[in-house]
């Protein structure tokens, strides 16, 4: 069937008509006016009238989302209820026909009931909202309600006469609609904190790249969330209309620099973060990645990255404007620490945009996007030089690399000493980028400790030359204060893996209050655990029992959000050379941990390869 068909298109020459299964006296009809006109005649035109979406035909138009072609008048078809109170009803019949002389007796019955003037209910129809008519039960069974009339609410009235009327209310029937029908009110409520997202929906066509980019995400999470017999071939057509209708935004000088085409390509990237499309690969270089196809979640970003450069400074001298640029700057972000790789210098030009107008509520959105690209930075040189295993490069680096570890921490310090919006009570947008904040500093304290042990235990080894200020060494290359920056760092990620497992909620069983599980707002509160729970748990000098409790969460959050990305956390200690993880506990955390009566085995295990 091609794309464009139902199943209820046909060719030009016929006509739509209902399912044949309602259809046989109208071939009937064909067939004898055929006979007759010696076929002639290739079918009897039909007419239509407009859908009823109370038809279960309907209903299955509703379902794939086309125009019903609507249906023929009800002459020479026949509609029964195909339910256990008619099929009861049927059954009766035919044994009242069958049997006549045991049923005598009950119509004498009835019959004397009927003329006491008692009425009752006996048959219901969706065609009228009420009926009435005479009974034929026997009194016994009219004093208790009738098999038929319990789905509906019946109304019994006395008269002077002591007449009984019972009138029976029509049954509210679920009506089905297509899932596209609830792809947008989704996704405001994934994202209630992001008040601009209302506005961009509001005036979009259903062909519109953004809404179809929602359409995508929000069929990837009810898939992934509640596992319905998925229509995976609906859900590749639909991203491939999203996909084309965002190149199409693109390559339009009218849109390509509009709010709504690169909040599309944010929902595409943060489509590949349901699905899981998203390699962990925390601890590599620019020349081990190679010339391997980057992962669709890393070509979204730097999708939005070219579409920020595109709009230019002037998204910052607006409300909305800003507020998606600091969206789109964090994932970004986000990703460049992931892959240990320097932010560009157009953050550093917005960044200094930014803090000359600086709004209310803004300055920890500026400090965190400061650190996190001294994060970058550090994370650039230090994986390269812990990989190669070479002491002396490690030792002359040293140095400068903790005088700027240093510097992005107290920068850090220094603005929560004496910022009023460091005493607020933390809310969704704080609370994620303070765990965007501590994850950083997780990851880059980490590298710390391993490049300290290769300074001190590499080849060749430590003199004391190196360290002797009078030698023209180094004092920080101190056996005695590299022991002591280890310690330090040691502290630092104790500090934030605690303040990241604090913000556990309780529906993924931490002990944070949070808000219904249930509500789409949950998915946003697990998002921004995500990126902090993975390094908490991929880092092996973070707390034991901290990262049992990270490993934990990314589970549930996979299994009950729906976020496979949960799922893809990878550690890479195994990579660096045995000096670097001198005194550094490496195991898997592997477990058989018991699950409602029986043993789920999870393949954890902390891996040397991506």
């Amino acid at each position: 069937m091609k794309q464009s068909e139902t199943p209820y298109s046909m060719d030009s020459e016929s006509k739509r008509v209902p399912p044949a299964r309602l259809l046989a006296p109208a071939r009937n009809l064909h067939r004898r006016a055929a006979d007759n006109w010696g076929g002639r005649l290739r079918a009897v035109p039909v007419a239509c009238k407009k859908c009823d979406l109370g038809r279960p035909q309907c209903q299955r138009c509703i379902k794939y989302g086309v125009q019903c072609p609507g249906y023929r008048d009800d002459d020479g078809m026949r509609f029964q209820n195909a339910d256990p109170t008619s099929f009861e009803r049927r059954k009766k019949k035919r044994s009242y026909h069958q049997h006549p002389h045991q049923h005598q007796d009950q119509d004498d019955e009835a019959t004397s009931t009927t003329s006491s003037g008692t009425l009752q209910i006996i048959e219901f129809t969706p065609e009228s909202s009420t009926a009435v008519s005479t009974s034929s039960s026997s009194p016994a069974s009219s004093r208790q309600p009738s098999r038929q009339s319990t789905p509906a609410t019946s109304i019994t009235t006395n008269t002077s006469t002591s007449t009984q009327v019972s009138v029976a209310l029509p049954v509210l029937k679920s009506l089905r609609q297509h899932w596209t029908a609830e792809s947008i009110p989704l996704v405001l409520g994934f994202y209630q904190s992001l008040d601009f997202l209302p506005g961009l929906f509001r005036g979009a066509g259903q062909d519109h790249c953004l809404v179809l980019t929602g359409q995508v995400f929000t069929r990837a999470y009810m898939i992934n969330r509640f596992r319905p017999r998925a229509d995976y071939r609906e859900l590749s057509i639909v991203l491939g209309h999203a996909l084309a209708a965002v190149q199409e935004a693109i390559r339009s000088p009218k849109t390509y620099t509009s709010d709504s085409t690169i909040v599309a390509v944010w929902l595409l990237g943060n489509y590949e973060l349901m699905i899981g499309g998203l390699e962990r690969r925390s601890f590599i270089t620019d020349k081990e990645r190679g010339s391997s196809p980057e992962v669709p979640w890393h070509i979204h970003g730097q999708g939005l990255l070219s579409l920020m450069r595109a709009r230019g400074d002037r998204q910052l001298y607006t409300r909305h404007g800003r507020q998606i640029f600091w969206v789109m700057h964090n994932m970004i972000q986000v990703q460049l620490t992931i892959a240990n790789t320097p932010c560009p210098p157009d953050f550093e030009r917005w960044l200094d945009i930014i803090e000359a107008t600086l709004q209310p509520n803004e300055g920890l959105l500026l400090q965190t996007g400061r650190y996190l690209s001294a994060a970058c930075s550090l994370l650039s040189k230090l994986i390269p030089i812990t990989i190669s295993g070479d002491a002396a490069r490690a030792r002359t680096a040293y140095p400068a690399l903790i005088a700027e570890s240093d510097r992005a921490d107290l920068a850090m310090a220094a603005w929560m000493r004496v910022a009023p919006e460091f005493q607020i009570e933390p809310g969704p947008v704080w609370g994620y980028f303070w765990n965007s904040w501590r994850s950083a500093r997780i990851k880059v304290h980490h590298m710390i400790i391993l490049i300290s042990n290769l300074v001190e235990y590499g080849e060749p080894p430590l003199t004391p030359e190196d360290y002797n200020a009078e030698c023209g060494g180094c004092s920080l290359l101190h056996p005695e204060v590299l022991r002591a920056r280890r310690e330090f760092c040691m502290g630092i990620i104790a500090t934030a893996g605690r303040d990241v497992a604090e913000g556990i909620p309780r529906s993924l069983g931490g002990k944070m209050p949070d808000l219904d599980p249930d509500l789409p707002s949950a998915y946003f509160d697990a998002v921004r655990l995500i990126w902090p729970l993975s390094h908490l748990y991929v880092i092996p000098t973070a707390p034991r029992h901290l990262r049992i409790m990270a490993r934990e969460a990314l589970l549930r959050i996979a299994k009950e959000k729906g976020i496979l990305t949960a799922l893809k956390p990878r550690a890479g200690g195994m990579m660096f050379p045995e000096a670097a993880l001198r005194g550094i506990p490496v195991d898997n955390l592997e477990e058989d941990v018991e699950r409602g009566g029986g043993l789920v085995k999870f393949a954890t295990k902390v891996e040397a390869q991506d």
